[in-house]
Formats: structure tokens, C-alpha cells, sequence
């Protein structure tokens, strides 16, 4: 494994731990059996079938937001850099009521109305431009494929720790699980699996909270100690400076609305009224998830500016050392639990993406047409991860750090096209198009760049290529409107 995270078993009580563990994945196994049945349609795999109500909607949308970014690589990351990284989760608290307020309408209207079953059905139906849905289908393909790879990671190492055997040996009872019910089930398991999932992770991140501060002796003590020795860490520009820390706050408001596996959650509701209580109940869970995030990254970050413990080689340790040598051990075992809860909803939801791009997306784009699509949702999302697998064996990067570079992937690449898009009907499909191609291009350039040394800008890789995709969109929605109309809306057949 090549993620670098190490968990050790001394902070567990394993038989409590191999308790929780196999309840928690025997109940997964069940939600995948129950669930084969409810798919008789590309709708129903795909789409859950449009029944989604709000608290099923609620914790399917913050699982699947808070993945091994949040519970391993928040903490981690806030060892590294303080408080200036938690700009990253303060948007969680509107986001939820920008994207109903933004997309929430026009995607429920194309999806009832238009046979909308996925994203680049969406940007087919809106633009009537088959090369701007191929550009979305094989960006999002190719960003699941990668953000499942890290996901895989994670999921093999901590489960190592629970089941108490070897990475590769959990990893493969994991994936097990996991590809069983999100292959079985589709997205109806991955809905009813993310609501167990969800309910575990707020519990999870709240009782480290807690116990994170009661440990540290409280807010004040852990001030103090911040103030006397590392200052700059609780700053609110921490050490990447105000132009870093903003524009990380600038993707992470704007960009969710281009992220993939959280919008097409309002293509599942079951009507508009769902919608009025969803922005509050998700900010709640959201910064309730978070508080893992603050918690454990300013106990660990004190416990060593007081010289309790030696400096973390590893930041993404932050969390692990934090349970190894502060928790309870239940606690420990419970929070390992959150944290495989976390990936496997991330991981079940872009599976079932992932699956809907590989066998209906661009078979249908290509002019091919699509037949039992439940079956072939099936086989593609099998393929995904053993696709993912391959990957996961040659990443190494911080967890933090792939997020940001995964989340500012897919800002760049779809959210033009949906946030303006969808609103702006006069934009015609050359402003999709391009700025599509100069999102992704941008971040895949940028990124390189960042890596090899030879970024020196301070704002993120992952804020300049949205900033210049949303650019691309106006100037050439604003000129090619005339020429190239986009306002016609073309009704995508459904032959599932």
C-alpha cells in the first residue's frame, strides 16, 4: 500500500472492535441482499428510483461528502497547516441551501420531464451537444477512477486494524462488502447504506470532539499552548497565507456544485418539498462530521508543541495517534468504524456514478444503443474496481491533498456548465464545451506543475482552474449564443 498511514492495534479493544466491525458490514452485506430486488429499472439502479425523502437524502449527501478526506485527512492536514484548513469545511454550512437555490429546480425538471438518468444526460438534454456530454462522462469516469483508487487505500489499511489481520487481506473483505451490495444493489443499497453509514459517522466525530478537548484540558489550555509555540498555526491564514487559505474556500463553496456524486442526489428526490428543511439539516450533520477535523488535529498538534509526543513524520497519523494514545479504547474502536463508514460511502456512490458513465453514458453517446441496463450497470461497476485497485497500488500523495486535487477536478470540469449553465439558457453548447476542456486541462496542468516544483502562485491549482473555466463559460456563452443555441432542451429517451 502505498498511502503511508499506519494504525496500529494497542489503541483498540479487539474484541469490541471485531464486534462492531462485523456487525457493521454483516448489516451492509443485508442492505445489498435486500435491495437486488428493488432494481427493475436503469431508474431504479441508477437513480434509486426518484423516491428520496428528506432524511434518507440528508445522509446520503453529507456520507457521501465526508469520505477518508474528512476523518483521515482533515486531522492530518490541520497538523501540517492549523486553522487556515478548516476554510476548506466552513462552506459546509451554506453549500447545501446554494445548491438548492442554484441547481435544485432545473435538475429535478429536466430529470422528471426529460428521462434524465445521469449527469451527462443532463448536459445532453440542456446543451444538445453529444461532445459536451462525452467530455463530462469520460472527466467524471476518469475522476471516480482516481478518487476511488485513494478511497481503496484507506479502506484496506484501517480495516486491517478492526478485523485484525493484514492490509491486503482487509482490504479484499472490504471490497467485498462494498462492491457486493453497490454492485448488487445499485444506488438504491448505496442510499439505504449511507444512512447506517451516516448516522455512525456523526456519532463518531462528535464523541472525539468531546473527547479531544476534555483530554487537552479544554479550549483555553490548548490555546495556550498553540499561542506560545506555534502561533501562526491557529491564525485564520494559518501558513498557506490568505490567497491559499480563500481559494481553498473559493473551490469548496463554488465547486460543490459540480461535484458528481453529491449532485445527483437531487435527481433522486421525490418532489420540491423535500427541499425546505435540506440546507439546515445538512449544514448540522455536516460541521457535525467536521468537529473530527478540529478535534483530534488540535489535540495531536498540542500534544506535541508541549513535547508530549515526538513530531508526526506522517501527518495523516494525526488521527491515529490522537485514538492511540487519548481515547478510550472503545471510543477507538467506534471512531475506526466512522472511519470505514466515511470511505465505503464515498466509495458505494461513485461506484454507482462510475458504473452509469461505463455502460449506458457513452455506449448511448456513441450511438450505441443500451439494453438491460441493470445488468451491464452490474458488470461496469465489477470492472471499476478492479480498475480502482490497479491504481490504488501506485498513489502516494497526502489524503488531504488528493481530495482537494479530486473535489477541484470535478469543480473545474461541470461546474460551468451546471451552476451558470442551467440557469442561463442563452449559452449555448461551444461555452460547455470549452470550458470543459480548459477546466480539466488547467487542473491536470497546474497540478503537474504544483508537483514538480514549478508552481510558485499563491492561490490553489484547484481555484485558478475553476476560476478559469467559469471564465471560459461567460466569455464564450456570452459570444457563441448567437451562432451556436443552446436554450433547446432535447428529451433524452429512456429505453430502460
Amino acid at each position: 500500500m502505498a498511502l503511508g498511514i499506519s494504525f496500529g492495534f494497542s489503541e483498540l479493544d479487539q474484541p469490541l472492535s471485531f464486534a462492531l466491525a462485523f456487525l457493521y458490514l454483516a448489516s451492509l452485506l443485508l442492505i445489498g441482499i435486500l435491495t437486488v430486488r428493488k432494481n427493475q429499472s436503469g431508474r431504479d439502479y441508477f437513480l434509486a428510483g426518484g423516491r428520496l425523502g428528506l432524511f434518507p437524502l440528508v445522509l446520503t449527501t453529507m456520507a457521501s461528502i465526508m469520505s477518508g478526506f474528512v476523518f483521515v485527512g482533515g486531522p492530518g492536514l490541520f497538523y501540517q497547516i492549523g486553522l487556515s484548513s478548516f476554510w476548506i469545511v466552513i462552506s459546509s454550512s451554506f453549500t447545501g441551501a446554494m445548491m438548492c437555490w442554484v441547481l435544485a429546480r432545473p435538475l429535478i425538471e429536466l430529470t422528471k420531464e426529460h428521462g434524465c438518468l445521469t449527469l451527462p444526460d443532463v448536459i445532453l438534454a440542456r446543451y444538445n451537444c453529444r461532445c459536451s456530454a462525452g467530455l463530462a462522462a469520460i472527466g467524471i469516469l476518469l475522476g471516480v477512477i482516481g478518487y476511488l483508487a485513494t478511497q481503496l487505500q484507506a479502506l484496506g489499511v484501517i480495516c486491517s486494524s478492526l478485523l485484525g489481520t493484514n492490509p491486503t487481506v482487509a482490504l479484499l473483505i472490504a471490497i467485498g462488502v462494498v462492491a457486493f451490495y453497490s454492485v448488487a444493489g445499485g444506488m438504491v443499497a448505496s442510499v439505504y447504506t449511507d444512512v447506517v453509514q451516516g448516522v455512525i459517522m456523526v456519532w463518531a466525530a462528535t464523541l472525539v470532539f468531546y473527547f479531544a478537548i476534555s483530554s487537552s484540558q479544554g479550549m483555553e489550555n490548548l490555546s495556550m499552548s498553540f499561542l506560545k509555540s506555534d502561533p501562526a498555526s491557529l491564525s485564520p491564514w494559518g501558513t498557506v497565507g490568505v490567497f491559499g487559505a480563500l481559494s481553498w474556500f473559493f473551490v469548496f463553496s463554488i465547486g460543490s456544485l459540480g461535484q458528481p456524486h453529491v449532485v445527483n442526489k437531487f435527481m433522486m428526490i421525490r418532489n420540491h418539498r423535500v427541499l425546505k428543511f435540506f440546507p439546515l439539516a445538512l449544514a448540522v450533520s455536516m460541521l457535525l462530521c467536521s468537529l473530527i477535523w478540529l478535534g483530534s488535529g488540535l489535540a495531536v498538534k498540542g500534544l506535541v508543541l508541549a513535547n508530549l509526543i515526538p513530531k508526526l513524520s506522517d501527518p495523516d497519523r494525526a488521527i491515529t495517534v490522537f485514538l492511540q494514545l487519548t481515547a478510550p479504547k472503545w471510543l477507538a474502536s467506534l471512531t475506526y468504524v466512522g472511519i470505514v463508514a466515511a470511505i465505503m460511502s464515498t466509495t458505494d456512490t461513485f461506484v454507482n456514478v462510475g458504473a452509469s458513465v461505463l455502460s449506458r453514458d457513452i455506449p448511448r453517446l456513441a450511438g450505441q444503443p443500451v439494453k438491460r441496463a441493470v445488468l451491464w450497470g452490474r458488470v461496469s461497476a465489477g470492472m471499476l474496481f478492479v480498475l480502482a485497485l490497479f491504481f490504488a497500488y501506485h498513489t502516494d500523495s497526502l489524503v488531504a491533498y488528493l481530495g482537494i486535487f479530486a473535489f477541484g477536478s470535478f469543480a473545474a470540469l461541470l461546474t460551468p456548465s451546471l451552476a451558470i449553465g442551467l440557469n442561463w439558457q442563452s449559452a449555448g453548447p461551444w461555452a460547455a464545451r470549452s470550458s470543459m476542456l480548459v477546466g480539466i486541462g488547467c487542473t491536470v496542468l497546474l497540478e503537474t506543475m504544483n508537483r514538480t516544483g514549478y508552481y510558485s502562485l499563491q492561490i490553489s491549482p484547484a481555484a485558478l482552474s475553476l476560476n478559469l473555466s467559469l471564465l471560459t463559460f461567460l466569455i464564450c456563452g456570452a459570444l457563441a449564443n448567437r451562432h451556436f443555441p443552446g436554450s433547446r432542451l432535447l428529451a433524452v429517451s429512456s429505453p430502460d
